[in-house]
């Protein structure tokens, strides 16, 4: 199936485009909300300012996707690959990621508000000034993830692992870091104001310079401080 019978079909009150191959396709804009692509091969597809809002995507490849600008609100992305997709400014408010692989994904002011995350594969992404407040992050993985500037305000980060992650200028106030890892963190700037941070890992913090933990839960009286030239990857595992 190309992209015009694809479009024609979706016209014509079609929706379900499950397990199809629909790798490289290009529907730049295109309007595809609730449409069912479970289980399809959509590899390097072309989606962007899409409209793909109530989406059924669980399962999917997209693996080096574009998707930047486009509308997933309350998407169904579980267990979907999208390893290097770019998803810029893209809006997951309300999506489902459950279990999705996001590793080495460019998602650079996306909008994950009140998203589901629990166990995401968030590995090296690129993630500044991406919105999370309020979203569930429970047992995620982001380490060495980017996530300078971003918006984590009441996010439920609790048993994450945010091994080697940048989090300079990130806002974690009132966010639930119970049990997560943030050793090798930068937390420079960062703002932890009234987080939880009871059984948090905090060892070796690159930076914790300006970092407010004002009325945090647990907030560490001294911690081991880090070059950050000295750090090496390879010991944390990224």
């Amino acid at each position: 199936m190309n992209a015009k019978e694809l479009l024609e079909s979706y016209a014509q009150g079609d929706r379900d485009f499950s397990k199809r191959s629909l790798i490289g396709l290009i529907l730049t804009g295109a309007n595809l909300s609730g449409a069912n692509f479970i289980e399809s091969d959509l590899e390097e597809i072309t989606l962007d300012i899409a409209n793909l809002e109530d989406a059924e995507l669980n399962l999917a490849n997209l693996i080096r996707a574009n998707l930047s600008g486009s509308i997933l609100i309350q998407a169904n992305l579980n267990g979907t690959i999208l390893e290097q997709a770019s998803l810029i400014g893209a809006n997951l408010s309300e999506a489902f990621l459950i279990e999705s692989d996001l590793s080495d994904a460019i998602l650079l002011e996306a909008n994950f508000t009140n998203a589901f995350l629990t166990s995401a594969n968030l590995t090296r992404s690129r993630l500044c000034r991406a919105n999370f407040a309020n979203a569930f992050l429970t047992g995620a993985c982001l380490n060495g993830a980017d996530l300078r500037g971003a918006n984590l305000t009441g996010a439920d980060l609790s048993r994450a692992n945010l091994t080697g992650a940048n989090l300079a200028g990130a806002d974690l106030s009132r966010a639930n870091l119970t049990n997560a890892k943030l050793n090798w963190v930068n937390l420079a700037n960062a703002k932890l104001i009234g987080a939880d941070l009871t059984g948090t890992y905090l060892s070796s913090l690159k930076s914790i310079e300006g970092t407010d933990f004002k009325d945090a839960r647990n907030a560490p009286n001294s911690v081991e401080i880090v070059n950050i030239e000295e750090v090496n990857p390879n010991s944390i595992g990224i």
